[in-house]
């Protein structure tokens, strides 16, 4: 009993150093490029390094981070490619969303206020120039409209990819303030409107606006 207790306490501290680090990377507290140590990252969450050594095995697996011998671990950059690759994915999810919403037999719950009140937030966080809060609600307005197809396993990979994009998106804004972000919301103003109206494919023909529409931004910015 006490050996299986040890080895929960354990696993907990392994996931709280995990769900810690990726954090911090995510919202660009940890930018790409930095160099992490174990012993210092044991030092500062309190913890021994055998719980940091398997929470950094874990984000190397998942493309965060990567071991560098003899040096330390180095915080991964999102590439160009890997982003337009991921809004790819979201586009298709979307696009086969409206799909399934043209089929009158198919039951899907979506709720439009709640979508509106993201694209508010976003117009609110605009004017505050809170971009984390701008960019965070963009995905959760996209995440509502796969999650009302109610299919677990398309809603567990896109929560798999969200947080690279969000990543991706903080990291570029710290990089390059001079330049103007806060351009995705017409695709969800666009979508919502396209919804509201019951026309599915207006709404098709917003989502296949993604991939030209983000690559056509990083090149004028130098991203990709």
């Amino acid at each position: 009993m006490e050996e299986r207790d040890y080895d929960m306490n354990k696993i907990s501290l392994v996931d709280t150093a995990y769900m810690m680090l990726r954090e911090r990377m995510v919202c660009g507290e940890l930018m790409p490029e930095t160099l992490l140590s174990e012993n210092e990252l044991a030092e500062e969450y309190q913890m021994s390094r055998t719980p940091i050594r398997h929470a950094i095995a874990r984000l190397e697996s998942e493309g965060y981070v990567t071991s560098l011998k003899n040096r330390g671990v180095l915080v991964k950059d999102v590439g160009g490619k890997e982003f337009l690759d991921l809004i790819e994915q979201i586009q298709s999810m979307l696009f086969y969303c409206f799909e399934m919403m043209k089929n009158p037999n198919r039951e899907i719950y979506l709720n439009l206020e709640s979508l509106a009140a993201h694209v508010e937030v976003q117009r609110t966080a605009e004017k505050r120039n809170d971009y984390p809060l701008y960019t965070e609600h963009h995905f959760l307005f996209m995440r509502e409209i796969v999650e009302s197809l109610n299919n677990g396993v398309m809603l567990n990979t896109f929560d798999s990819f969200r947080d690279k994009l969000y990543m991706y998106s903080i990291v570029r804004f710290k990089r390059t303030p001079h330049i103007k972000h806060y351009s995705a919301i017409g695709i969800n103003r666009d979508t919502l409107h396209a919804l509201s109206s019951n026309d599915y494919k207006a709404a098709q023909e917003v989502v296949l606006s993604l991939i030209p529409i983000t690559r056509e931004r990083m090149l004028a910015t130098g991203q990709f």
